[in-house]
């Protein structure tokens, strides 16, 4: 273009002319250029936002395996059910009380319970595990020996506990009663208890008493306990005696008395402790658990009075019991490595990711899919391995296995030494650092948050190692 005298136009003060992108060839600032814009194909915006995406997507699998661990976990509940009902229940044990029957005219009869003034329990319990194809249960059976005494008041003091007191005491008919609120499972032909120095035998409620009233609301035996009509105040009954149970999960004992010393013992090494009142003292060691209760209860013993054996009333003391729990409980610990999936991803995304930077690879998004493919199965085989293996069994093997498919992959990926072995370092380095993270129960959150935030710290350091394009927003100098 030239003006009015055909001299060309200076390009620069031309309004209609367009410089071509970039400087002039030949310019010092030509070599190496980029255009100002651009992001380098390693870092563009669109493969960013790629394998962000990808890293989200990871999150998918890992619901569907939640749903999976739920389901495998429901099957597992139904095989304690199943144990439940065949073996026996958590037995939970109402200990011995003292019944005096009342009869007062035609009203009918009542009965006067009294809680021992002193009981020393001991309970051994037998541990087993019951399986069903891939699932299992903890059941156990237990030989519970009990020593104690009952003191009776006199007998005006009872008879402020029953409703008409113009009725007389059945003495010949006391009886100590003993139960539990579902079942006495296991419970056998030569079990019996020593009643001031005579032997006999529990006999069930209903064929004790023949009546229903009186026998509902537990499972109940007595041991006939005939007392002297002459009995005067503080009267002492002493009994000694034991009985077989069998049951899943928990043993609890319910007491009612003024003083109790209680001992468990077990060869199971990962018991909880259960109950209003804790152990004073207990052991607890790689082949099993011994722990002892001391219960005082000031004042009088518990006294009450109602037409049936069973009375809630009675039961308002110290509770103590014992869980026999899974020492590593699979499906919650499985539950919990499937949360800490994403992470897994954007560890290794965020290493793939300075490979590319810092060693000039180029990875396809295609490749970070696969790699987030691979360590989104970690959680389906721990599942399926830790079922028949155990949790630390199955835990290795499936780390071993992903850690090897990830290694090799990157390998074939980089085809480069260092980065192969920085990759497998970090990778082993994390299901290390998960596996003793889920081990603990106490400080599990702090040190997960600690370790989070000494891992964004990291990648802060190494962010600064790259070279960050930046647009210009400032507009052309003015001349």
């Amino acid at each position: 273009m030239s003006d009015n005298t055909g001299a060309p136009s200076d390009p620069a003060h031309d309004p209609g002319h367009t410089e071509p992108f970039g400087p002039p060839p030949g310019t010092p600032e030509s070599e190496g250029y980029a255009a100002p814009s651009a992001l380098p194909n390693y870092a563009s915006i669109s493969k960013m936002i790629l394998i962000a995406g990808l890293a989200v997507t990871t999150v998918l699998p890992n619901l569907f395996i939640s749903n999976l661990i739920e389901e495998r976990q429901q099957r597992q509940d139904g095989v304690l059910q199943e144990f439940t009902r065949t073996w026996g229940p958590e037995q939970s044990l109402y200990t011995p009380t003292l019944v005096i029957p009342y009869q007062a005219g035609e009203r009918p009869r009542q009965y006067v319970k009294i809680a021992p003034t002193r009981l020393d329990l001991g309970a051994d319990l037998t541990p087993e595990e019951r399986k069903r194809g891939l699932f299992h249960a903890t059941v156990y059976s237990a030989k519970v020996d009990m020593t104690g005494a009952f003191v009776i008041p006199a007998e005006s003091r009872l008879r402020d506990f029953v409703a008409d007191k113009d009725g007389r005491f059945l003495w010949n008919d006391a009886a100590i009663a003993f139960g539990t609120p579902t079942s006495l499972t296991g419970l056998r032909a030569a079990d019996n208890i020593t009643i001031d120095g005579t032997v006999t035998q529990w006999m069930p409620c209903l064929e004790a008493l023949r009546q229903d009233a009186a026998c509902k609301g537990a499972a109940l035996v007595l041991a006939n306990a005939p007392i002297s009509p002459a009995v005067t105040a503080n009267t002492r009954v002493a009994f000694k005696g034991g009985v077989s149970l069998r049951g899943t999960g928990s043993f609890n004992v319910q007491f009612a008395g003024k003083e109790m010393a209680a001992k468990f013992n077990s060869a199971w090494p990962s018991p909880s402790f259960t109950g209003n009142t804790l152990p004073d003292n207990s052991t607890i060691a790689a082949d099993g658990f011994e722990a002892k209760w001391q219960v005082i209860e000031f004042g009088s013993p518990r006294i009450t009075a109602a037409t049936s054996i069973m009375d809630q009333q009675m039961w308002k003391g110290a509770t103590i019991g014992v869980d026999l729990i899974e020492a590593t409980p699979i499906y919650r610990m499985i539950t919990r490595v499937a949360k800490y999936g994403l992470l897994f991803v954007v560890l290794s995304f965020a290493t793939y990711f300075f490979f590319e930077v810092l060693s000039k690879l180029q990875i396809h998004v295609v490749q970070y899919g696969l790699l987030g493919l691979s360590l989104s199965l970690f959680s389906l085989l721990l599942l399926s391995l830790a079922e028949p293996i155990g949790y630390t069994n199955g835990y290795l093997t499936a780390a071993g296995m992903v850690l090897l498919q990830s290694t090799l992959y990157t390998a074939a990926v980089s085809r480069r030494f260092v980065p192969t072995l920085m990759f497998a370092a970090m990778l082993s380095s994390l299901f290390g650092f998960l596996y003793v993270l889920l081990g603990l129960e106490t400080y599990s959150l702090l040190i997960g948050a600690v370790a989070l935030f000494i891992v964004v710290s990291a990648l802060m350091v190494l962010t600064q190692m790259v070279k960050w394009p930046v647009r210009s927003l400032a507009g052309p100098a003015q001349a």
